[in-house]
């Protein structure tokens, strides 16, 4: 390369270093970007020089040559994964552009190939057949296409062989490619040699794109014709003229010639381990017309020892010729052969003596070459090769008496290479084409990764230039050069650029040449440098002063100005002859401004020649490693050289098997000695080699048994003595045993197609480690040629590219380990075991081993928990995570909800119940629901990740109503799920439309929204058929069907919907052997009216009760019991769409009263009933809907005796309450004049609904509105007052954009007045929602609103005044007989099961009313609710219940004025409609001193419901509360009823004091502390004078000088923080748990992959990758609320108390 402007004493000094990296753009499904493609550089005409790269992402770059600014980019399409590849993992994650490109300076066009997908909208795997590659051709400044490109490849068949098609999945673009005039080639291979494949050789016009030539290597019809692939490990197609091309393969297995020798003008049609030469037509195809093929091919193949694991390189033929040979090549391979070939005659197969290989020279080096050679063309010519694990070698090129060429080892470097495959290909630049100036670079993928060094050895030694490096370097790498510049890329997606950032400060016209002299003569030249900027000169000196010196220095300093100058003399006295130089450093110090370089580097070289004779022996050591004794033998070559002037003549030789020195051996003959044989060997008396001449021998080491052999020939001449050595070991040949180690350390050997398992298996989120070991228990050196590790997943390698690596070696009797992991990731308790697998495929130069695929195993198994089989496996199977209440509930019994849940205490507390459920199900962490019928949608497990409060080792549900499920196999299979009369055939692999449907595909859901959005339609029984039908009569054209059971209609795909989804494969509920869509997937058809007319689908509910037309008649008229709403009629269906459209609900238990209700809650005044179980609500009928139809007959789901619609026909009600303003009107009316829409209000709320009170300031010691949060990225003010309202709670805030927060009143010091309300809402940008700790604020006030004001008949709350002794405050309850329903007392709780056992509701905002509302909907006359937020219905009472209990003392979740039950009681009501005959009993109930709690200032939010302020009697008998600092006494603290206060950790004393407590505690790091005894805040057994608790009550003290922990669970403490401004500080994932901690939040993040974890308001937890700008460091005071769950600080109002995983934290 003599244009790139590369001076070797440039790069020698120490200014040459990295002078910029830049980062790629891509992050493809969060893969680190690799570039495997080696950079090109370029100068465009006018323009400046740029950069060109292009990614496995297939990104393509352009960047600016000397700045590294990244200039413009695109991605042209998605990767190909490598999970579609069947193990393959030679390159990580995904492949995309692989092989490095061309530019055409003529068009200015870059030229390149890229791996796909043919879906190019999907980020996951889509299989191999879906692979596609693709021709590109790229405008070198704009990047964009040019015209007729880019070219798809796939299904092109071959010129050759047209049975043969091109599979782009199957295939990899892996050497670069060529362009040769207007035609460029790529060549192709496949992946770990794997499928069906062949190689090509593709050409195309590099103007029009089109296709000039196919052609296939398997070119035959072998039935094993599989490989031939060109891969090269990179390197590049080569030409030497228009007209011709050469390249290498790998393996095949047609292994046509068998043993046939083949001349190369005669090639085959299997070019397998092949170099092939190609003539190019006029028209760009080609034609093979020569070939060279190693002789034992077979053998190599079963090895997998490509012949063409490295480039075919050209060598320049005006230096590397002889009179026999004008052109000459080289390739190496993995049998580490290093192969010579005549262009012009390759050599055929098995064409040399005794039928071996017709080539120029083979030598065989020490290890495999995957790595091209390297050559440079000056001072006699030089080749470079480096095998795995070994110095880079370098070969100088001469030739025999008889005009061979041959190349000798001369030197190498000191450094070696990798043991493993990926050391890059040799690369040669020079200083602008001057011998002299040669660098050999080398790149490395381990250690130093960028190595330069001088092309002439010194000594057997390659000087070393440069030593740098660039981190994560790409196997096979090559570097590219610029002007001055060295450029490299990396697999982490760099590109980095290498120079000298500064100027030369002087010329002095290096370099300089004192000429040739007489070796003993001395010669000098006067040097001089001139100043290219004002600068001082300090010193001189040189790199050697063997040969040269300096003299005539001038006085130093010397200060020059801007062209000044200076001279010095430059001796020459060669101490040896032939070429030297070395380097005069000229030292200066920088004067001006302008930076410029301390050393002036200036090469001065001379030529020694000697009038007498030179002996010199290259190489003196031949060194033949290992052998297999009888094999094939090796042959070295070494050359005894004249360098002088005068003829050498030889005087003597003499053998040694000891020493250089002897004692020496008389053998029978000079040609023949010991195991070595002489070829060419001069005379041993009176031999003569002429000036300058040299006589090339060479030896062959054919050893006839085992050993090491030595050998020594001391050669005495006229022109002095020296000695060669050679040295060989032969053995029998290498064996492989393979062994897998089992847990008790057993090691088992391998035998062929066994798997290796992980012994015991592996928990899940838990690790299993076992050893793989490679041993040699053969005589040579075992060489491992394959090895494809498994890299990644649950199931992998550990150190996968270190390990049993390609190319490593094992020596006879040693071994190599590799260590391989079984992680199953973290999953749910009672999950059935999965058998996780992986596979690494091995061979080795092992001729009885083979190529084999390692299977491996592992068992990922989950505790088992709750009641076990005989086999220890638990009968509750997990089944999934599951969305409930959409909007019933399936899962209907709330068992409990307690900080100690786990799911073994709700699996066991399900199945200790009588009602024999058969479902499990934990929730929101702490709360536990059983059941027995499943919920309808099952999502994504990743969605149930909330870690259950009693132990952070499991989940327990998600957000909302997402439940972890569990199911009883002995009551229940999965199959039920989908096929209650399941058979035992197979659904069909694709849905089946019926006459007039054509099925369009499998559509994904919508990105913003239901793809279908015109109708609805839910059946367990349902079949595409009866989707088609139910759109059809709603006029719509498609139809759509959902996980198994749902049916969506529309007349377009909507909300970013497309066709293409895979996840298509979920069984119809109602026909198992046809498929209804799956998980977000519809499976889609089209009503094509005009065909044969349809057939009628009938549908018969297995789980419901048929009622026949005799029954029930078509007329039958429904009787309503609401006195609330009056019945219209029968109304038919709409015909472009739903007759009411405001609303949906479906529910097995479907009455007209339910519907109602539901409809009421959306502030709906329409309700109908259809389908025996579907209700839907609105304001008006729309869509043509009238009333009249005759088809309201099907009984209702929940009522057999109740009429609820029938098909396309709505029993339909409408909302008139008596004394309302509606006023009833006939049924026989027109439906326009019955239900005018202008009066009818929207379902959204209005002004008169909810009133805007303004913009609130955040509480300061917790939330303001505290009982309901809801996040939505489509917040509006709407939203959230619909939620809220439907929590039964008056306020509402929205905050931050996309929050909403509920409550009954504002707490914590909330005040209206903040000026920061300005952020607009994620669902409504012309909205506000709040801001930054600020909520836009409002009230709902409906006209004579039960939110407004509490008008309910339930048990009211009256705090008494403190009494004088100081006594707590206390709760009367009365109640009220209201119209509707009376209150009947306090109930015990059942004592074998609940009071109430036929409906239950759970609700933080619970009331009375509430749960009344419920049980009356649900047809139900008895109410109870207990424990301040659960309800339970019934029609009578059960399991002993009776009324009487005391217990009925706590205050209502949802009305802290109202009392709910209390433990074990419930408030018992009895529905008394206005006007029933019923009487009901009214009870008056007073509690008796049941103790109100109050929040005390400054404490957390979780300890202020329990906290009450101390008594400050008069009393001189109450002891005193005394100041302990540090610590602070808070109050006298009430023990909750379900577990304790404080919860950490515990001691007992008789002799306690709160000193001693808070001295336990500080040990603990726990600022809480508590004591308790007695019956009241009592004197302390250990001091009298101090209050020491009672029972049910602490004394709790804070401790006020409390810090957070500086390193929690590998964690560092960052201190407290501000909120961002505008913005959340931490914007990842995020959770709010009542029993919140430091240590909880910490695991939360980590598990959830985030660095940043942030707790915030006692109970909540932030998440992020980092903090935003805009948080602020705040001091540690300002986070002062103590976590929900004790145990410390978890921040404050708008204050994050923040830690950061350890080896992330600065």
């Amino acid at each position: 390369m003599p244009n790139h402007n590369m001076d070797p004493n440039v790069v020698n000094s120490a200014n040459f270093g990295m002078i910029w990296r830049t980062k790629g753009m891509g992050h493809y499904n969060g893969f680190t970007e690799q570039f495997y493609a080696q950079p090109l550089i370029y100068t465009p005409p006018g323009d400046k020089q740029f950069v060109y790269a292009i990614s496995q992402q297939n990104y393509a770059y352009r960047f600016d040559a000397v700045t590294g600014e990244l200039l413009n980019y695109r991605q042209l399409m998605i990767p190909f994964l490598v999970a579609d590849l069947n193990g393959c993992n030679d390159i990580s994650d995904c492949i995309g552009s692989t092989a490095t490109g061309v530019i055409d300076p003529n068009r200015n066009t870059w030229f390149f190939t890229t791996k796909t997908y043919v879906d190019q909208t999907r980020n996951d795997p889509q299989g191999l057949l879906a692979g596609r590659y693709w021709i590109h051709a790229l405008d070198v400044i704009t990047l964009e296409d040019k015209p007729g490109f880019p070219v798809p490849l796939q299904g092109i068949t071959a010129d050759n062989a047209p049975w043969r098609m091109f599979e782009g999945g199957k295939h990899h673009q892996r050497p670069a490619l060529i362009q040769v005039g207007d035609w460029v080639y790529a060549g192709f291979a496949s992946h770990c040699v794997q499928y069906n494949f062949t190689g090509w050789i593709i050409g195309w016009h590099a103007g029009t794109g089109e296709l000039v030539t196919k052609f296939a290597m398997e070119g035959g019809q072998e039935t094993n014709g599989i490989g031939g692939g060109i891969w090269m490990s990179g390197g590049g197609i080569a030409s030497d003229n228009p007209g011709r091309l050469f390249f290498a393969t790998g393996n095949g297995y047609a292994s046509q010639l068998h043993d046939d020798p083949v001349p190369g003008r005669q090639p085959p049609t299997a070019l397998e381990e092949a170099i092939v030469n190609m003539a190019i037509a006029d028209n760009g195809s080609l034609t093979p017309v020569d070939f060279f093929m190693p002789w034992e091919k077979q053998d190599l193949d079963g090895m997998d020892k490509d012949l063409g694991s490295s480039g075919f390189i050209l060598l320049e033929p005006d230096v590397f010729s002889t009179p026999k040979v004008s052109r000459i090549g080289c390739v190496t391979g993995k049998t580490g052969k290093l192969y010579f070939a005549n262009l012009d005659d390759l050599g055929g197969y098995q064409m040399g003596p005794n039928r071996k290989d017709a080539v120029l020279q083979v030598t065989q080096l020490k290890n495999a070459v995957f790595a091209s050679a390297g050559t440079y063309p000056f001072e006699g010519g030089y080749v470079y090769v480096t095998p795995v694990g070994n110095p880079t070698i370098a070969f100088k090129f001469g030739q025999t008496d008889a005009g061979d060429p041959v190349f000798t080892e001369v030197g190498r470097t000191t450094e070696s290479a990798a043991g493993r495959q990926g050391v890059g290909h040799s690369t040669i630049t020079t200083m602008n084409g001057q011998p002299g100036t040669g660098i050999l670079w080398i790149v490395d993928v381990e250690g130093v990764t960028l190595r330069a060094y001088d092309t002439v050895p010194v000594n057997g030694i390659l000087p070393t230039l440069a030593l740098l490096n660039s981190d994560s370097q790409s196997k096979f790498s090559r570097p590219s050069f610029g002007n001055g510049k060295v450029y490299v890329t990396s697999s982490t997606g760099y590109i980095s650029a290498f120079g000298s950032p500064v100027n030369i400060p002087l010329n002095c016209s290096s370099p300089v040449d004192v000429g040739t002299i007489n070796l003993g003569n001395s010669s000098s030249t006067t040097i001089t440098c001139v100043a290219l900027t004002q600068v001082q000169v300090d010193s001189i000196d040189l790199d050697s002063t063997t040969n040269f010196g300096v003299k005539n220095l001038p006085t130093f300093p010397l200060v020059l100005a801007l062209g000044g100058s200076f001279t010095f003399t430059a001796t020459f006295l060669p101490k040896s002859v032939g070429p030297l130089s070395t380097n005069f450093n000229v030292r200066t110090t920088n004067i001006g401004a302008a930076k410029f370089s301390t050393n002036t580097p200036i090469v001065v070289r001379g030529k020694a020649v000697s009038q007498n004779p030179v002996l010199i022996l290259q190489p003196n050591v031949l060194s033949f490693g290992e052998v297999v004794t009888g094999s094939f033998p090796p042959s070295l070559s070494f050359s005894i050289e004249n360098g002088g002037l005068s003829p050498l003549q030889i005087k003597s030789m003499k053998w040694s098997f000891t020493s250089a020195t002897g004692p020496f051996i008389a053998p029978n003959a000079t040609n023949n000695v010991g195991p070595y044989s002489f070829s060419g060997l001069p005379n041993a008396f009176n031999g003569t080699v002429p000036p300058n001449g040299e006589k090339l021998v060479t030896v062959t080491f054919n050893p006839t048994s085992d050993g090491y052999w030595p050998l020594y020939l001391a050669i005495t001449t006229n022109g002095g003595s020296t000695a060669v050595g050679f040295f060989g070991k032969s053995g029998g040949p290498p064996k492989a045993l393979l062994e897998w180690q089992l847990s008790n350390g057993t090691w088992i050997e391998y035998t062929p197609n066994a798997t290796f398992g992980f012994d015991g298996g592996a928990m899940r989120g838990q690790a299993q480690y076992r050893k793989l070991r490679l041993s040699n228990i053969g005589g040579t050196t075992l060489t491992t040629t394959i090895s494809k590790p498994p890299v990644s997943g649950p199931l992998a390698a550990v150190n996968p590219l270190g390990s049993i690596a390609e190319g490593s070696q094992v020596p006879a009797g040693g071994y190599q380990e590799a260590t391989l992991v079984c992680s199953p990731p973290k999953g749910q308790v009672n999950m059935d075991d999965e058998i996780l697998t992986a596979v690494w495929t091995l061979n080795n130069n092992d001729v009885t081993f083979g190529k084999h695929v390692l299977q491996f195993s592992c068992t990922a198994k989950a505790p088992q928990l709750g009641a076990l089989d005989e086999n220890g496996k638990a009968y509750f199977r997990y089944i999934g995570c599951y969305r409930d209440s959409d909007p019933i509930r399936r899962m209907d019994t709330l068992l409990y909800s307690s900080p100690l849940n786990t799911n073994e205490m709700c699996i066991e507390g399900c199945d200790a119940r009588t009602e024999n459920f058969i479902f499990a199900a934990s929730e929101y962490e702490s709360e536990c629901w059983c059941g027995k019928k499943l919920p309808p949608n099952k999502v994504a497990d990743s969605q149930c990740k909330y870690l259950c409060s009693g132990d952070y080792n499991q989940y327990c549900g998600g957000d909302g109503t997402l439940m972890s499920l569990f199911y009883d196999r002995r009551l229940w299979k999965p199959s039920n799920a989908t096929n209650p009369t399941s058979t035992t055939s197979a659904p069909t692999t694709g849905p089946t439309a019926i006459p007039n449907y054509q099925y369009m595909g499998c559509a994904s859901e919508g990105t913003k929204g239901r793809a279908l959005t015109d109708g609805f339609l839910y059946s367990v029984d349902m079949t595409p058929q009866t989707c088609q039908s139910y759109c059809t009569g709603l006029g719509l054209l498609l139809s759509g069907v959902e996980y198994s059971m749902e049916c969506y209609c529309g007349n377009t795909l909507s909300n970013g919907a497309t066709y293409g989804s895979p996840n298509c494969n979920m069984v119809c509920g109602g026909d198992g052997n046809q498929i209804c869509g799956g998980p977000s997937a519809l499976s889609v058809f089209k009503h094509t009216p005009g065909g044969p007319g349809n057939s009628t689908i009938s549908i018969t509910s297995s789980t419901t009760t048929t009622v026949s037309s005799s029954k029930v008649s078509s007329s039958a008229t429904p009787t309503p019991t609401s006195t609330d709403f009056e019945y219209l009629g029968c109304a038919f269906e709409g015909v472009g769409g739903r007759a009411l459209t405001g609303g949906f609900l479906f529910s097995e238990t479907m009455t007209p009263e339910v519907c109602q209700i539901y409809c009421r809650s959306l502030l709906l005044t329409l309700a109908g009933v259809e389908y025996s179980k579907e209700c839907y609500c609105g304001t008006s009928l729309s869509n043509g809907a009238t009333l009249g139809s005759p088809n309201c007959n099907m009984p209702c789901g929940g009522d057999a005796s109740r009429i609820c619609g029938g098909p396309n026909a709505l029993s339909l009600y409408r909302y008139a309450p008596a004394g309302g303003n509606s006023t009833k009107s006939a049924t026989t009316a027109p439906p326009s004049t019955m239900l005018p829409s202008s009066t009818i209000s929207s379902a959204a709320p209005t002004a008169t609904d909810w009133t805007y009170r303004g913009c609130l300031y955040e509480g300061t010691g917790g939330r303001a509105l505290t009982d309901g949060f809801l996040y939505s990225d489509t917040m509006t003010p709407q939203v959230c007052q619909s939620y809220c309202k439907g929590l039964g709670l008056k306020l509402s805030g929205v905050e931050y954009s996309k929050e909403c927060y509920c409550g009954a009143s504002l707490k914590n010091g909330a005040t209206l007045g903040s000026p920061n309300c300005n952020m607009a809402c994620g669902g409504d940008a012309s909205q506000i929602c709040g801001g930054p700790n600020a909520l836009s604020h409002y009230e709902y006030t409906p006209p004579s609103s039960s939110l407004a004001q509490s008008t309910s008949s339930s048990p009211s709350l009256s705090v008494a005044p403190p009494s004088s002794a100081g006594g707590n405050p206390t709760i009367s309850s009365s109640t009220t007989s209201s119209t509707d329903w009376s209150y009947l007392g306090c109930l015990h709780e059942g004592t074998g099961g609940r009071a109430l056992t036929d409906g239950s509701l759970y609700s933080d905002a619970m009331t009375p009313k509430t749960c009344q509302d419920y049980c009356k909907g649900l047809g139900l006359k008895y109410s109870g609710v207990e424990y301040s937020k659960e309800c339970y219905c019934g029609a009578a009472l059960k399991n002993g219940a009776t009324l009487g209990s005391p217990n009925c003392d706590m205050a209502c979740g949802g009305d802290s004025n109202q009392i709910c039950g209390g433990p074990n009681a419930l408030s018992f009501y009895q529905y008394t409609p206005s006007g029933s005959n019923s009487t009901s009993a009214s009870a008056s109930v007073t509690s008796s001193a049941a103790s109100l709690t109050t929040p005390a200032s400054g404490t957390s939010s979780i300890m202020a419901s329990s906290i009450v302020a101390s008594s400050t009697g008069s009393s001189n008998s109450t002891p005193a509360m005394p100041t302990l600092l540090p610590y602070k006494y808070i109050g006298c603290a009430k023990e909750p009823s379900a577990g304790r206060a404080l919860i950490l950790t515990s001691m007992s004393s008789p002799a306690l004091t709160p000193a001693s407590c808070q001295t336990y505690c500080s040990d603990y790091n726990l600022p809480l502390s508590g004591m308790e005894y007695s019956t009241e805040c009592m004197p302390c057994g250990g001091d009298n004078t101090m209050l020491c608790g009672g029972p049910g009550a602490l004394s709790v003290y804070n401790w006020t000088s409390w810090k957070p922990e500086p390193q929690l669970n590998g964690w560092a403490d960052l201190g407290c923080w501000k909120e961002g401004v505008g913005e959340r500080a931490l914007q990842g994932a995020s959770t709010v748990i009542s029993n919140m901690t430091m240590g909880t939040c910490v695991g939360f993040c980590e598990e959830a992959g985030w660095t940043v974890a942030g707790m915030e308001y006692g109970n909540e937890c932030y998440c992020g990758k980092e903090l935003v700008d805009s948080s602020v460091k705040m001091d540690d005071g300002d986070c002062r609320m103590l976590c929900g769950g004790g145990g410390g600080v978890c921040g404050g109002d708008s204050r994050l108390s923040v830690y950061r995983k350890k080896e992330q934290a600065t």
